[in-house]
């Protein structure tokens, strides 16, 4: 198997670690618009199997003829401005593709192109989202009227470490901008059978995970309407998600915002018109950097629920992972670019019998699939329990 990987960033690497550890794949092309970028985390990889090429994929023409070159599937760990042109350009040239960051909004208007290529696209397949949409779907698969679809998800550095002992007990192991605004703004979610708007950190929750990770806070930063809409279901009352971090965030960052850190109107300093929001996000990429070997931890709970055999019930999922110090991967790289990586590698051994752009949620609501792909994750050990409550209050 021959797999193309475009966006050679932290996600990048974790689909490179990924791929280059299966025997059936022969060559890896890691592709990414910095060559230097891309041959450093090639080089942390090691192995014979990847080479390194500059692809920029706003360049469409160039980004196809690339594809073309006998590549079985294209895993993309692309920032999401850039996953639909990506996934446009492998319809065009004919080949199968998954990515971690593909928007929803926008990346369904490729699915006639893509059955009409006869190209299977799977978008977003990663943690949150990813594997919680695929965790919805079986949940719903095994209720007979699924009600309620929540989510609990999060990232960030294990207790003891320098990350957990910063001021905002965090540090960058994703896209830092999409993490940081999480904070900002408000979400729209589904509840009591109603959309409303919820403005971000007014929420905070007190959860709990399985040691070491423990007691944590969660407060509403997006919506699961997708998972409602892609599996045509009627009469479902909650749709949200929550995201986790350690003790304390809501009230840090609701400090941050009435300091107005996170503005976007310049301000004037020495003459220069700068930012407050964009020097926020240059100083945290400068210095919520991951040390060499400082672990990181995940954690993910979704909860479906609603009546099965005329009894209000639940199905409960749950996970943890932590930083892999023998391989050197964050559990963040591990849950967020592996199920890509088994979703583009199953993609390309025909495992997939429907063409068109497929929604994680469909994977769950397919019992072959599913079976498939959960399997893999406990292969690399990434083990999600399962709890079914009858009767659920």
């Amino acid at each position: 198997m021959r797999v193309l990987v475009l966006g050679i960033g932290k996600m990048g690497y974790g689909l490179l670690k990924d791929l280059d550890a299966q025997p059936h794949v022969s060559e890896i092309v890691a592709a990414d618009v910095n060559l230097e970028r891309a041959k450093r985390f090639a080089e942390r990889v090691g192995g014979e199997k990847i080479e390194v090429q500059r692809v920029d994929v706003t360049d469409r023409r160039e980004t196809v003829k690339l594809m073309r070159e006998g590549f079985d599937v294209v895993a993309s760990a692309l920032p999401r401005p850039f996953c639909n042109a990506a996934a446009a350009a492998a319809i065009e040239a004919g080949i199968g593709y998954a990515d971690v960051a593909a928007s929803f909004a926008t990346i369904f208007d490729l699915d006639d192109a893509a059955k009409r290529a006869g190209v299977t696209v799977v978008p977003h397949i990663g943690l949150d989202i990813g594997i919680d949409r695929v965790l919805c779907g079986v949940g719903a698969r095994k209720l007979d009227k699924p009600e309620r679809f929540h989510v609990w998800c999060g990232g960030f550095p294990q207790r003891g470490t320098p990350g957990y002992n910063n001021p905002l007990r965090y540090k960058i192991s994703w896209y830092w901008p999409y993490a940081a605004l999480g904070n900002v703004g408000v979400s729209r979610v589904l509840k009591d059978g109603e959309i409303v708007e919820i403005p971000r950190l007014s929420d905070p929750e007190e959860i709990v995970f399985p040691e070491p990770i423990g007691r944590c806070e969660a407060y509403t930063t997006g919506d699961l309407i997708d998972v409602v809409e892609h599996l045509g279901l009627e009469g479902v009352k909650d749709a949200w998600a929550k995201t986790v971090r350690w003790e304390g965030h809501c009230e840090i960052w609701r400090k941050l915002i009435d300091l107005h850190l996170l503005d976007e109107e310049p301000v004037k300093v020495k003459e220069v018109e700068v930012s407050p929001r964009d020097f926020f996000l240059a100083l945290g990429e400068k210095t919520l950097q991951y040390e060499p070997g400082e672990g990181d931890a995940i954690c993910q709970r979704v909860e479906v629920s609603g009546v099965k055999d005329g009894q209000p019930a639940a199905y409960i999922y749950e996970f943890i992972d932590l930083y892999d110090p023998v391989n050197d991967i964050s559990a963040m790289a591990r849950t967020t670019a592996f199920p890509c990586s088994i979703v583009a590698q199953m993609i390309a051994r025909g495992e997939f019998k429907e063409a068109g752009v497929i929604h994680p949620v469909k994977i769950g609501w397919d019992e072959g699939l599913s079976e498939r792909f959960f399997e893999e994750l406990a292969r690399r050990r990434i083990n999600i329990t399962e709890k079914f409550i009858k009767p659920f209050n």
